[in-house]
C-alpha cells in the first residue's frame, strides 16, 4: 500500500541525483546568465543634462515652459488650415525682423497683433505636429537615418534661425535701437 520504488539500486539512485543535479544547475545558469546581461546589458549611452555638450539657457526653457495660447483662433488654425484664410501668414512665416513701418499704439492694433500672434502659434505647432507624424511614419517605416538626417537638418535651421536673430539685437542695441526692438521682435 505505500509507495513503489523508483530506484532498485543505490546506484541508480545516485546516478538520477548526479543527473537532477546537472540539469538544475545547467537552468540556474542560464537564469544567472539573463539577469547579468539584463542588469549590465548596453542601454546606450549614459548621459546627464551636464553631459550635453550645449545647454539650453534657462532663458530659452522659461519662454518653453510658457503656456500655450488658448483663444479661439489660436485652437481654429491649430486644427486645420481651411478655417483660416492663411493667404496673407507667408510674410509671417520666416523669422524677425519685419520690415514693416511701426504699429501705431492703438488698441485695435494691439488686438490685432495678438490675433496675429495667437494664429501664428496655432499655425507653426500644427506643422509641427505634421511634421512629427511625418517622421513618426518614416521611423515606422524603418527609414531612421532618414529620421535622424531630418532632425539634424531641422535642429541646424533652428539653431541658425537663434543665432542670427541674436546677431540682429545684438547689432541693434550696439546702435542704441532699444525702442525698434521692442516694436520688431516683442509683441
Amino acid at each position: 500500500m505505500g509507495r513503489r520504488a523508483k530506484y532498485f539500486t543505490f546506484e541508480e539512485k545516485a546516478a538520477a541525483a548526479r543527473q537532477h543535479k546537472a540539469s538544475g544547475k545547467i537552468v540556474r545558469q542560464a537564469q544567472n546568465a539573463r539577469a547579468y546581461a539584463k542588469r549590465h546589458g548596453r542601454r546606450g549611452p549614459h548621459t546627464t543634462s551636464k553631459d550635453l555638450c550645449n545647454p539650453l539657457p534657462s532663458s530659452v526653457l522659461k519662454f518653453a515652459n510658457l503656456p500655450l495660447p488658448s483663444s479661439y483662433l489660436f485652437h481654429q488654425s491649430l486644427t486645420s488650415s481651411d478655417l483660416i484664410d492663411d493667404s496673407d501668414l507667408s510674410q509671417w512665416d520666416k523669422a524677425p525682423p519685419y520690415y514693416s513701418l511701426p504699429p501705431p499704439d492703438s488698441p485695435e492694433e494691439q488686438r490685432f497683433t495678438q490675433n496675429l500672434f495667437d494664429v501664428m502659434h496655432g499655425h507653426h505647432l500644427r506643422r509641427e505636429r505634421e511634421s512629427r507624424a511625418h517622421r513618426m511614419a518614416m521611423y515606422n517605416a524603418g527609414e531612421i537615418s532618414g529620421v535622424l538626417k531630418e532632425l539634424r537638418d531641422a535642429l541646424k535651421r533652428l539653431i541658425g534661425g537663434w543665432d542670427d536673430l541674436n546677431a540682429r539685437v545684438t547689432n541693434q542695441l550696439q546702435r542704441g535701437g532699444s525702442q525698434i526692438i521692442r516694436r520688431r521682435f516683442i509683441h
